[in-house]
């Protein structure tokens, strides 16, 4: 198995980190925090269905109050995708498979509170830092991923404790992940054939 490209991981988040620092210490505005948790994901096009692959999720948030019941939250986070199918006797023309995915996640999501309940809209940009495919127990070593990736984001946080919230969140990619098409692809906000990165993720946010 290809090693997986954390150190690219790591040198951005300390980037960004870096550069976010000076504005949250001189603003009283701003709320941080850490938040961790689970991704159940698919590919849409890859003739596969169904949320099977489990990853992890884990980063930091900056959020800007811009209204008593509003606000504009800010994430870096690494975050685990990609597609899963376990061999079974009943689908015989369907092989062995595992795709895995591993993305710096950047999203920007507006955030509405009601009263206990926090509901969330944005958008969020990925940067592939690891890949590993294999069919059939053959690893595909061939580079048909592409580096950058948008998606939607829709989801809803409650807050537990002042300080405690959990969050579930729908994440999914308006351009195709692949460079190419290949069969099974599937159209998505247009008229080209692709495939996209669809996550469900549950997840846990602490306000320092």
């Amino acid at each position: 198995m290809k090693a997986l490209k954390y150190f690219d991981f790591f040198l951005l988040a300390l980037f960004l980190t870096m550069v976010m620092s000076p504005v949250l210490l001189k603003s009283q505005n701003f709320e941080g925090g850490i938040t961790a948790g689970f991704a159940s994901s698919q590919v849409a096009g890859d003739g596969y269905a169904g949320f099977n692959k489990a990853g992890v999720f884990g980063g930091f948030f900056v959020r800007l109050p811009i209204a008593e019941q509003s606000g504009l939250q800010m994430e870096l986070a690494y975050i685990q995708k990609g597609s899963r199918y376990n061999e079974k006797a009943d689908q015989p023309l369907l092989q062995q498979y595992v795709l895995r995915l591993n993305y710096v996640h950047l999203p920007v999501i507006y955030q509405y509170d009601i009263g206990k309940l926090r509901l969330e809209a944005g958008l969020s940009v990925d940067f592939l830092v690891g890949k590993f495919e294999e069919k059939n127990y053959l690893e595909n070593t061939l580079n048909d991923w592409r580096k950058l990736t948008f998606n939607t984001v829709f989801g809803a946080q409650y807050r537990l404790t002042q300080n405690w919230a959990i969050g579930l969140r729908t994440i999914n990619s308006v351009n195709s992940i692949r460079k190419n098409s290949v069969e099974g692809n599937v159209k998505r906000y247009g008229n080209t054939f692709g495939a996209f990165n669809d996550v469900l993720q549950l997840s846990l946010f602490y306000r320092l």
